[in-house]
């Protein structure tokens, strides 16, 4: 039987970055961020400083060897107060992260693991392509093995975080005759190398979160300048999909739940016909709605996370996490604009930075269209 109440460890982890998050993280500095598109450095140098960006890192490299459960919990508050900034971590640290401490060499992990840690290093990771999205195992992107050094050509587009990156997990096709899931590399990528250009995309939301293009002519990489092996890239991130998918599912929960508290303060606040609207049944209706989707979502997220923990395999169950996670966040910001109006509508108010953020977490990290997919055939086995 599982049992998804936090230890004590976990919850002073999660009081101590609300504390933290409270002083160096307020509402202005948010905004400020979303409104200048703006990278949120001050706040992660502060971090650093105090630790938390290794959080998911081993002991032996310099973090605190938390769990994925340890992640869900700060990922989910962090997201209450920053959403764009949880996402960032999860692009710059988590994935990286992962995708070392199973897949690295120990030379690699002795290397950067220990910057990671400290925040003198940030990576980004390059998967999909013009013409390759949902489908993302048909990339196109060359990488051809010339004597001691890769030679790489092609196209990527939205990478998140490459223009801060100081490395970029870049996944090409490396083997051209294989299978297309069989014949991918995963490479370790300074974006400084001669023959990549980077180029910012504008966006709807997660403003502070840049997103690129990428465009690589015959950029020449080190010959082990791969993490994972030759040819098994693909197959590598395929083994850490439960655990990334909680983190996806931790943030969107965390994010509704901010929507819920703004949209509780803003009725108790707003009063019309001579009463404050959360007395209204239809308004007490849509509040009781949105916080039992986001109870439901925050138990599936910890089921996902329980079964990480016990190394027991949760396709499934991640994916259910994430697709009703997105889809509650997504709920939560178009009720919490409705309940509020025009206010809503103002840029003043926070309400609007979810209703355009929430919308991505549908898209990125699997859509609902493959994640349901993926939910069937696991029920169809």
């Amino acid at each position: 039987m599982m049992n998804f109440d936090l230890s004590d460890e976990q919850r002073l982890m999660r009081d101590s970055l609300r504390s933290f998050l409270l002083k160096e993280c307020p509402p202005d500095y948010v905004r400020a961020c979303d409104e200048e598109e703006k990278f949120p450095f001050e706040l992660y140098d502060k971090l650093a400083a105090t630790g938390w960006l290794g959080l998911p890192i081993p002991e032996e490299y310099g973090g605190m060897g938390g769990s994925c459960t340890d992640l869900a919990v700060f990922l989910e508050e962090f997201a209450m107060h920053f959403e764009a900034g949880a996402n960032i971590f999860y692009t710059t640290i988590v994935i990286a992260t992962d995708a070392l401490v199973h897949f690295g060499t120990e030379e690699q992990k002795k290397e950067l693991l220990p910057k990671l840690a400290k925040g003198e290093i940030r990576f980004a990771f390059s998967l999909s392509e013009p013409n390759s999205g949902s489908d993302a195992a048909s990339l196109r992107t060359r990488a051809v093995l010339e004597g001691d050094e890769w030679v790489i050509n092609g196209q990527k587009m939205f990478c998140s975080c490459a223009q801060e990156a100081d490395y970029i997990l870049l996944m090409a096709r490396s083997d051209a005759e294989a299978p297309k899931h069989k014949g991918i590399t995963m490479f370790l990528l300074d974006p400084k190398t001669p023959g990549v250009e980077i180029r910012k995309l504008k966006k709807l939301g997660l403003k502070p979160m840049d997103l690129n293009e990428i465009f690589l002519k015959d950029v020449r990489l080190p010959k082990d300048a791969i993490i994972g092996g030759a040819n098994s890239g693909w197959l590598n991130a395929l083994k850490t999909l439960d655990y990334e998918r909680c983190c996806l599912s931790a943030v969107n929960v965390g994010a509704a739940q901010s929507c819920l508290d703004k949209i509780l303060q803003y009725t108790d606040e707003r009063e019309q016909f001579g009463q404050k609207i959360n007395s209204f049944q239809l308004t007490r209706a849509k509040l009781a709605d949105m916080h039992m989707e986001i109870e439901a979502a925050r138990l599936l997220l910890y089921r996902s996370s329980n079964l990480v923990d016990r190394g027991i395999p949760n396709n499934k169950e991640s994916a259910v996490a994430n697709l009703y996670s997105s889809e509650t966040y997504v709920r939560a910001a178009l009720n919490g604009m409705r309940m509020m109006g025009g206010w809503g509508y103002l840029m003043e108010y926070d309400m609007q930075r979810h209703f355009r953020d929430s919308k991505l977490a549908e898209i990125g990290g699997g859509t609902s269209e493959i994640l349901r997919i993926i939910i069937s055939r696991e029920l169809t086995k």
